[in-house]
């Protein structure tokens, strides 16, 4: 039976970083990408015919506006958001090891969170969380979303181990809700799984009317279920405005999630997001335990000539203006 479109084969290699060795949800995982791999896997090039010039003027209108679609000009940011995603996902992994069974742990513990409706319940020893999170912050329109979708294409979404009989979801994205309401964020959490896995959590879960505190167990269990390696959560800012009591709740659980189970988690916003890290330094300190990225627009800075080989020496803007004047 063909697999579904997001989903492959687990096929292990040897990992070259001891921790990681012998570590099935990593071995299957593609290789770590230096700078030019990473380079070639996020650059995306305008393609056209010159013939196009001589179509009709309704479908060269057409044309036009989606002729930058798939233009991308990786930036010292992307890059540097890719090492720190490739980091979170594989150091996730260390702790919930298919072949030592402290995932099975995880996975006994989750349950026995779920029956008890207290996140902090535990029948085995908790296993080390490996996990850490981070904040990314951009100004509205700076390809946040687009780039971190880039990114993470350029993993497999989901890996079936044959050999383990076990399914691993290595990412799931999704929108915080507009209300900042916590239940509104698990009924996306279960929709998304839904969507990716073709299972029916939504209906099994959230139709069933459990209340928060049960919705917000069942998330690690399901996730821990599943192998997901990582939780990237957008629009964090829409948290913004609401109660400083539901706030700490919501980013407690989030806290909880990396501490329990060892789920990395990402936040992407708006600098409006910023400010709900550093209201209080707790959250600043254990809710990006990977430090913050934040994404500015790229400035048009004088171009500097090195004085003992008298050319100019190259920036950002200056290669990424070369690299568009080349669309000809």
């Amino acid at each position: 039976m063909p697999l579904p479109k997001n989903t492959v084969y687990a096929v292990y290699r040897d990992e070259t970083t001891r921790k990681y060795k012998g570590n099935p949800k990593i071995e299957a995982l593609p290789p770590k990408m230096n700078l030019k791999k990473i380079k070639k896997c996020l650059t995306g090039k305008v393609e056209f015919d010159v013939r196009d010039i001589y179509e009709d003027d309704i479908d060269r209108i057409h044309m036009i506006s989606s002729l930058l679609d798939d233009f991308f000009q990786p930036l010292t940011t992307h890059v540097e958001f890719e090492r720190k995603l490739s980091l979170l996902i594989r150091k996730g992994y260390v702790g919930r090891n298919l072949a030592d069974g402290s995932l099975r742990k995880h996975q006994q513990n989750g349950y026995e969170r779920v029956m008890a409706g207290d996140l902090d319940a535990f029948v085995f020893d908790t296993p080390i969380s490996t996990a850490s999170s981070m904040l990314l912050t951009g100004v509205p329109g700076c390809g946040k979303s687009s780039t971190i979708d880039r990114i993470l294409a350029t993993y497999p979404q989901v890996i079936l181990h044959e050999k383990y009989n076990f399914t691993q979801l290595v990412y799931l994205k999704i929108d915080c809700p507009h209300d900042g309401g916590i239940k509104n964020l698990c009924i996306n959490f279960f929709r998304a799984i839904d969507r990716v896995l073709d299972t029916d959590y939504e209906t099994i879960y959230v139709k069933k009317r459990h209340n928060i505190e049960t919705l917000l167990s069942l998330i690690p269990q399901v996730a821990n279920k599943h192998g997901l390696g990582v939780l990237v959560i957008d629009e964090i800012q829409h948290l913004y405005g609401r109660s400083s009591g539901g706030v700490n709740n919501m980013m407690s659980f989030f806290v909880t999630m990396e501490n329990t189970i060892g789920l990395p988690v990402v936040f992407v916003g708006t600098p409006k997001a910023r400010d709900i890290f550093e209201k209080e330094l707790r959250l600043a300190r254990r809710g990006v335990g990977l430090g913050s990225l934040v994404w500015e627009p790229m400035k048009n800075i004088a171009p500097i000539v090195d004085p003992r080989s008298g050319k100019i020496k190259t920036n950002e803007w200056r290669s990424f203006t070369d690299v568009l004047n080349t669309i000809h």
